[in-house]
């Protein structure tokens, strides 16, 4: 298998997280669908990174059907998808909202490539609601989950317990996608995060320890 990708992409950093943890070996191509001269077009009708190249050639594209795809190709390792189907909506659920969010976030960095007497403010306006109501969401779900077990830092900051997850005990995809979310908004808005969201940054760096989470960081 080889996913084509490109290192910025949110989608495909989720991609890669999922892989890495899941101990599958998931060789990667810096490959804009746009370049000159890429496959990505041939292989998938809506020209998007990230694409799953399968060793027989057929492409698997979007980033929830790839990481479907990973989980039955490595059925041990991490619970990443639970099987409890409730606890498996549940994350599938978060993992719409944080997708959610960097749609959003995408089209305002397009948006604000265009000349400035061509942008339209109140489009943007309407997009990085969704990217603020997203990660607000993620914030008081943290928060809530957190409840007593929360406590400060060595730095005196607040942190979360090492018990604190969206969705259940343990790590899921449902952080997985957080922490792409977060990455990338980081990247291209980080005013965004600047003083706030405290709850989803302790999180990512909770996460951000582990080679497979930090080796999937978008360059600066």
């Amino acid at each position: 298998m080889l996913l084509l990708m490109t290192p910025t992409s949110p989608f495909a950093r989720k991609c890669r997280m999922f892989a890495a943890l899941k101990r599958i070996d998931l060789p990667c191509v810096d490959e804009a669908a746009h370049a000159s001269g890429s496959r990505v077009p041939g292989l998938n009708p809506l020209a998007q990174v990230p694409t799953l190249v399968r060793d027989d050639g057929s492409a698997v594209f979007d980033s929830r059907v790839i990481v479907q795809l990973l989980d039955l190709l490595a059925p041990s390792g991490p619970e990443l998808l639970p099987r409890d189907a409730l606890r498996r909506i549940d994350v599938l659920r978060w993992e719409s909202v944080f997708d959610g969010v960097c749609d959003a976030a995408v089209l305002v960095v397009m948006e604000q490539r265009r000349p400035v007497e061509k942008q339209d403010e109140q489009w943007l306006k309407r997009q990085m609601a969704k990217v603020e109501a997203g990660l607000e969401a993620g914030e008081l779900a943290l928060m809530s989950r957190s409840g007593p077990v929360e406590r400060l830092g060595p730095s005196g900051a607040p942190s979360l317990s090492e018990r604190t997850w969206l969705v259940g005990t343990t790590m899921t995809l449902a952080d997985l996608a957080l922490v792409a979310a977060l990455g990338y908004v980081r990247l291209r808005m980080p005013h965004v995060l600047s003083g706030r969201f405290w709850a989803l940054q302790a999180l990512e760096s909770k996460l951000m320890v582990l080679p497979a989470i930090a080796a999937t960081a978008p360059p600066a």
